[in-house]
C-alpha cells in the first residue's frame, strides 16, 4: 500500500498524471483539483493543505484517461493552498507531485444597479460593484436604439462606488450599454441617463383650485400628442416613464402652496391618463422651490406658477435642474 503523502517532501515531475485547477472559481463554487490519468491507477492519494487544515481523498482501480475532481472548502481569507499526490499505477510504476495553488476569490463581478444615479452635466455614471474595475466599453444609443457612439475608459476603481464615463451628447442620449472588465473576467449592464423636457402651455388653474378648467384641456390635448410623439421615438429602446413637477409662486403659505402644486400635478396626471396615455406617470409637488423666475416672499408670477413635464426611464438626473425626490405614482 502506498504511504500518505503528509510524508511526501518533494516536487516530482508530471508522467501519467495530469493535473490542473481553476485560479479563480465562479461565486460559490469550491476549490477543486483536477486530476487525469493517462494509465490505469491501481490506487491514487490526493492530500490537500488549506489555511492550516487538510482534506484527504482515495481512489482505487481507476480506468486510464479518467478525469477527477477534488475539491475542499472555500476560504476567501487562505487562497493558496498545496497539494500532494501519490499514484500507483497497474504497471508497478509510481508517480508523486506536490503542486501549490494559487486562488482569486473575488466573489465575481457584480453591479448593483439600486443606488445608480447618472450625472448628465458631467456625463458621468455612477455604480456599486462588488471587485475591483480595470476598463469599462460603452456604446450610446439613441431614438429608434441607433448607435451613436462608442469608447473605452481605464477605471481602476473598486469594489464599491466607481464612476463610468460616458459617450455622446446628452441631449441624444437614450441608453448606454456598459461592460466591465476586470483580471477575472467582466459583467455587463444598459441604464437609460435620458430625459426630456416636452414643451407644452401651462395650465391655468383658478385660485387655490386643482381643478381643469375645460377652456385649458386643448393645452394638454397638444402636450398629449407630444408625448405619444416621444413614445414612437423612445419607447422601443427603454422603459419609457412620465414625471410631472408641480410648482407655484411665492403668493401664500409656503406649505400650502407644496399642497397646491402636488394637488394640481396629480389632476395634470389624472387628465393625461384618462386621456390616453398609457405610460407609467409620476408626479410630485415642488411648491415655490423651483421658481422660473426667482421673487421674494409674496409675489404673484405667472411665469413661477407652472407644471414642468419630464419623461425619461428614470428619474430626472443630476443636472437636470430638479432634485430627487420620492416621486408619487399615479
Amino acid at each position: 500500500m502506498l504511504g500518505w503523502l503528509a510524508l511526501l517532501a518533494s516536487t516530482a515531475l508530471a508522467g501519467a498524471l495530469k493535473l490542473g485547477y481553476a485560479p479563480t472559481p465562479a461565486p460559490g463554487e469550491k476549490p477543486a483539483l483536477i486530476v487525469t490519468t493517462d494509465k490505469a491507477l491501481v490506487e491514487l492519494q490526493v492530500v490537500i493543505e488549506a489555511g492550516g487544515r487538510t482534506w484527504k481523498f482515495e481512489k482505487a482501480n481507476v480506468a486510464a484517461g479518467t478525469q477527477m475532481r477534488f475539491e475542499w472548502d472555500r476560504d476567501p481569507a487562505n487562497p493558496t493552498a498545496t497539494a500532494h499526490v501519490l499514484a500507483g499505477f497497474s504497471d508497478d510504476s509510481e508517480e508523486e507531485m506536490v503542486l501549490p495553488l494559487t486562488f482569486k476569490y473575488g466573489g465575481g463581478l457584480t453591479v448593483d444597479l439600486g443606488a445608480a444615479s447618472a450625472d448628465v452635466g458631467k456625463r458621468t455614471l455612477t455604480v456599486s460593484v462588488t471587485d475591483r474595475v480595470e476598463r469599462a466599453d460603452v456604446i450610446a444609443y439613441g431614438a429608434h436604439k441607433a448607435q451613436l457612439d462608442s469608447s473605452s475608459f481605464p477605471i481602476g476603481a473598486g469594489p464599491g462606488a466607481i464612476s463610468v464615463p460616458w459617450v455622446g451628447s446628452p441631449g441624444d442620449v437614450v441608453l448606454l450599454d456598459v461592460t466591465l472588465h476586470n483580471d477575472s473576467g467582466w459583467t455587463g449592464f444598459t441604464y437609460s441617463p435620458w430625459f426630456l423636457d416636452i414643451p407644452h402651455e401651462d395650465v391655468h388653474f383658478a385660485t387655490n383650485s386643482d381643478a381643469i378648467p375645460p377652456e385649458e384641456e386643448p393645452k394638454l390635448r397638444a402636450t398629449l400628442a407630444e408625448l405619444l410623439d416621444v413614445l414612437d421615438k423612445y419607447g422601443e429602446v427603454v422603459p419609457v416613464k412620465l414625471y410631472i413637477a408641480g410648482c407655484t409662486d411665492t403668493m401664500g403659505d409656503a406649505s400650502s402652496n407644496v399642497d397646491l402644486s402636488r394637488r394640481r400635478a396629480r389632476s395634470i396626471a389624472s387628465w393625461l391618463r384618462s386621456n390616453g396615455y398609457s405610460k407609467p406617470i409620476y408626479y410630485y409637488g415642488f411648491g415655490e422651490t423651483l421658481l422660473a423666475v426667482p421673487t421674494g416672499d409674496s409675489v404673484d408670477n405667472a411665469s413661477n406658477r407652472r407644471a414642468l413635464y419630464m419623461v425619461g426611464a428614470n428619474p430626472p438626473p443630476a443636472g437636470s435642474g430638479v432634485p430627487a425626490v420620492s416621486w408619487i405614482a399615479l
